[in-house]
């Protein structure tokens, strides 16, 4: 758009010069060579500008020359001053709004000069005065243009920054959403390991018992059944509450110590486990803090259910002041720490202890039983 607008005036001048020609007096040869030269150089700057980024002072020099010489020449040729109004614009435009009006200044005082070249002094402060107003007219339009120009480049870029931050947000959200459900994966893993694996190593013992007492005791057969029984519909009713659309009840909802004495009474009925519980103080805990502890000793008491081959534990509680514990103790055959059975379920109750941010050890050694220690950090 600014390279028409100065082509026009460029063409503008030569059409007026071409009716004074026929009209009033003929234009000296010389003129004609210069504004030839003038309209070559005005055509050929923005291919040259390309491939030279320096030409643009080098072609504001030679056109403000060449501008400067037909004015002196002709002065009374006032339509010259309008090759003023493309200079002025690819000033400000090449070197900026603090050099171009400089330069502009520049050209204005260079004119002001043709009052003693032929110009009487009333025309001569008007071509001044004309010139003056026009020039930075031009400069200013070619400022605001540049502005213009920017602003948009700033509305491109941010536009851009904006879009980059949305694909950015998009795929955090993704992210968000993948975590989150490897995250919920990870607590139905947990539930399920806490809660029912336990129920399905009881019901592995019932079917056992049942397969030894056919011959024996069919009557016996018959209990273990009946106790098999009793444990699927327990197996079922811990999956439809893990995978039940509204959240599962707090375990520890009636307090933490009575859910531990429920839980022992479990264990008892369940695989014959003797739970022996000792609690001091009265404390009330958070339900995040009561749930955990109590899956913490839901495991514990799994794997001495399972590993330790004895059926006795001791679950110590202590709900004093400053410092809450809670210990679970067997003197069963113990474990290496790199024994894979205890794997999973280890990692699980460490990990439940960070969730309220407790303190969990772990100390076994093969024929020396087991002791699970939890206790609470002091901030």
């Amino acid at each position: 758009m600014r390279y028409f607008a100065t082509y026009l005036i460029y063409i503008a001048v030569i059409a007026r010069a071409i009716g004074w020609n026929q009209e009033t007096a003929p234009i000296p040869l010389t003129i004609w060579i210069l504004l030839s030269i003038f309209g070559v150089i005005l055509f050929s700057e923005h291919a040259l500008t390309r491939r030279f980024p320096l030409y643009p002072r080098l072609y504001t020099l030679i056109q403000s020359a060449l501008a400067i010489s037909m004015f002196y020449r002709a002065p009374t040729l006032d339509f010259l001053g309008m090759l003023l109004l493309p200079l002025c614009f690819q000033a400000v435009q090449f070197f900026g709004p603090r050099l171009g009006f400089i330069w502009i200044g520049g050209l204005i005082v260079a004119l002001s000069g043709m009052v003693f070249f032929g110009l009487e002094w009333q025309a001569g402060l008007t071509t001044i005065i004309t010139g003056s107003g026009t020039g930075f007219l031009m400069g200013s339009f070619a400022y605001l243009i540049m502005r213009t120009e920017q602003r948009r480049q700033d509305n491109t870029r941010m536009f851009g920054d904006l879009q980059e931050a949305y694909r950015t947000l998009k795929k955090s959200a993704a992210q968000a959403e993948e975590l989150a459900a490897a995250a919920e994966r990870h607590r139905l893993v947990r539930e399920l390991h806490d809660s029912l694996t336990q129920t399905l190593f009881s019901m592995n013992l019932a079917v056992q018992s049942a397969q030894l007492s056919i011959d024996e005791d069919p009557h016996q057969t018959e209990e273990h059944l009946l106790r098999l029984q009793a444990l699927t519909h327990s197996a079922a009713g811990e999956v439809q509450a893990l995978l039940a659309r509204n959240p599962q009840k707090s375990p520890a909802r009636g307090g933490l110590v009575s859910a531990i004495q429920q839980l022992a009474e479990e264990r008892f009925s369940k695989d014959g486990l003797q739970v022996s519980i000792e609690a001091t103080g009265r404390r009330d805990l958070p339900d995040s803090v009561a749930d955990n502890l109590y899956r913490i000793a839901q495991e514990a008491l799994n794997n001495i259910s399972r590993h330790a081959g004895v059926r006795q534990a001791l679950v110590r509680l202590c709900l004093e002041n400053p410092v809450a514990s809670l210990e679970i103790i067997d003197h069963g055959c113990g474990f290496t720490q790199a024994d894979p059975a205890h794997g999973f379920g280890l990692a699980g109750m460490a990990e439940r202890a960070r969730e309220i941010g407790w303190m969990i050890k772990i100390e076994s050694r093969p024929g020396q039983g087991t002791q699970v220690h939890v206790e609470e950090r002091i901030a």
